[in-house]
């Protein structure tokens, strides 16, 4: 496996050339999809914010890709993944997108593409967006296109290749006191703990990341963050803790868009309190869930076990992503 060193110095090799961006200077990367950024005014919603936004923006305009990339990242942190798709699919067909949105768009629809079993048409995508990011990340320095490569990597399995990103991302900007950084990082030094099975290590780094979002105030990011720590607390068998994060995320999530990690964040409250044998508590949150806004086949299955009965219910220690 390379060392983080000799993958920083793989990556300074690239073109240092990158014209035509989105406003012309470093900065104009620095946390460019992130719509919280843009979404400031909790009414009316995030999106029509963007869409009104978008109407008043030249079409193809600095100020439009900017738009449309904060679209992208909403649609993508809300699960919307059929909304997604459309999109990514119209901004591909356009020739004169800048390289930090065709980066965007070459990650999230790799993303789509895997969610849906399109495996092979996502490598493709996730090899062009890989690409890209490296050499934004060699204009810029931005250390959030290191974990965004880090997240790609961990989507096709590249485990090996995960770690080391995140190490050179570590290393490289160990002294930043980028919140969202800080958040991404951590959230992605979690997953990577969780597939080996290292909950003890994705609690740690759960919790850091839900430290370091809190006082941002995204309230998309602290539901996720919450959530997060709350899943791997409930594999641990820490049901108590696990019960307390998962409801301290609900009030966080209150917008229609929403509404399908609400009721993700529901079930696992049936389940858990199905898990310390309070049905009661079960019943009142399982009663809470829209089983028609659960479009995993995991959450379909616990759905119906735990609406079976506790009888029904599969093992407390079964691994449920």
């Amino acid at each position: 496996m390379p060392r983080p060193a000799a993958l920083a110095a793989s990556l300074l090799t690239a073109n240092f050339f990158i014209a035509n961006l989105f406003i012309g200077s470093a900065a104009a990367s620095e946390h460019l999809s992130d719509h919280e950024v843009f979404c400031r005014q909790p009414q009316p919603s995030c999106e029509q914010q963007l869409q009104k936004a978008l109407q008043g923006a030249p079409v193809h305009s600095s100020q439009w890709h900017k738009l449309q990339s904060y679209l992208l990242d909403f649609y993508y942190d809300k699960h919307r993944f059929a909304e997604l798709r459309q999109l990514a699919e119209q901004l591909l067909s356009q020739t004169d997108n800048p390289p930090v949105l065709q980066a965007q768009l070459n990650f999230y629809y790799a993303k789509v593409l895997l969610s849906s079993g399109e495996r092979d048409k996502a490598k493709t995508y996730a090899a062009q967006a890989s690409e890209k990011l490296t050499l934004l990340f060699d204009v810029f320095g931005d250390p959030l296109r290191l974990v965004e490569l880090a997240n790609l990597q961990y989507s096709l399995n590249q485990r090996d290749q995960m770690e080391q990103t995140l190490l050179l991302a570590e290393s490289r900007f160990a002294k930043s006191r980028d919140p969202l950084f800080v958040f991404e990082l951590n959230t992605n030094k979690a997953l990577l703990a969780h597939s080996r099975n290292q909950l003890t290590y994705a609690a740690l780094y759960r919790q850091r990341a839900l430290d370091a979002i809190l006082p941002t105030g995204h309230s998309g990011k602290i539901s996720t963050a919450l959530g997060n720590l709350a899943r791997t607390e409930q594999l641990q068998g820490q049901y108590l803790a696990a019960i307390t994060h998962y409801q301290q995320s609900l009030p966080y999530l209150t917008g229609a868009s929403d509404n399908t990690i609400r009721a993700i964040h529901l079930l696992r409250l049936a389940e858990l309190f199905n898990q310390i044998k309070d049905p009661s508590q079960a019943h009142h949150h399982l009663q809470q869930v829209d089983p028609s806004l659960l479009k995993s086949e995991v959450h379909q299955q616990l759905y119906q076990e735990l609406s079976a009965g506790p009888e029904q219910t599969a093992s407390e220690q079964a691994v449920r992503e």
